[in-house]
């Protein structure tokens, strides 16, 4: 993959800053500059990005983090509250669609392969084509829409800190945002979620073409996967927090931002 210089900023607790800072949507404004090598993100992707965050599982509600596949596969399941936001995430995704007049032929949707973002995938997809039937009065239409398992969509790995407490987030997070490199207790470096998430791209525009790519996965996955994609400060991902079930297209004029909110404690957290 090719590596380039990418201009990172030093981003500032954002904590201190004050709400009135932003106003618009966008990456979060960059105070002193400095130079960090983080694989760059598509100058000209061929397909449209779609994020959307799992549902609520039963990790949040013990507020553990949970991140090795060999047990995020098959245990921590969606809540009734989860398969709930999975529905209206594929609610989100059709009426987005629908207003871009998008065929669910040209949609496709990927997932990791942990529990709870693959149930949100599968509610999800069913949810859209359930919404598409209702609006062709075709009720006998075939099977649109199938799940693809990508194994760079996985949970970022929290190395010693995976089943403990989802509070450690508090002391991971302000190391990010120090370094992309960080590899404290363990902990997989955002700059290496970026090079896998950018070898999961260069698959699927290789697969794909003028497609809606719908990718199920994780917060800190999906966070950082905005940002790089937009050309962001990558450090700076946990400042646009993904909430359970929630959907956001991603651009790389990182347009689609939200605005930028300071962290909070997850110590008693049910995400």
């Amino acid at each position: 993959m090719p590596i380039s210089k990418l201009l990172l900023a030093v981003v500032p607790a954002l904590a201190l800053l004050p709400a009135t800072v932003r106003t618009n949507r966008g990456p979060a404004p960059l105070r002193t500059a400095t130079l960090e090598t983080v694989v760059e993100p598509p100058e000209e992707p061929r397909n449209t990005y779609w994020c959307v965050r799992h549902g609520q599982s039963t990790a949040n509600v013990e507020n553990i983090i949970s991140s090795n596949p060999a047990i995020g596969s098959t245990k921590h399941e969606l809540t009734a509250l989860g398969k709930e936001q999975a529905h209206v995430a594929g609610a989100d995704l059709w009426a987005n669609l629908s207003e871009l007049e998008v065929p669910l032929e040209d949609v496709v949707v990927y997932s990791s392969n942990f529990t709870r973002a693959r149930e949100t995938a599968q509610i999800a997809a069913y949810e859209m084509q359930r919404r598409a039937q209702i609006a062709a009065g075709d009720w006998e239409a075939p099977p649109l829409l199938q799940i693809g398992l990508l194994s760079d969509l996985r949970e970022r790995d929290f190395g010693s800190l995976d089943g403990l407490s989802a509070g450690n987030y508090d002391n991971v997070w302000p190391r990010d945002m120090a370094s992309p490199f960080d590899g404290t207790d363990g902990v997989e470096p955002v700059a290496d979620v970026c090079q896998r998430l950018s070898n999961m791209v260069d698959l699927l525009e290789k697969r794909h073409s003028g497609k809606q790519v719908i990718l199920t996965a994780h917060a800190d996955v999906i966070q950082i996967f905005q940002t790089w994609f937009a050309g962001c400060d990558v450090r700076a991902f946990s400042s646009y927090r993904f909430a359970n079930g929630e959907v956001r297209r991603c651009d790389r004029a990182g347009e689609c931002l939200p605005v930028p909110a300071p962290m909070q404690s997850q110590a008693a957290a049910a995400l």
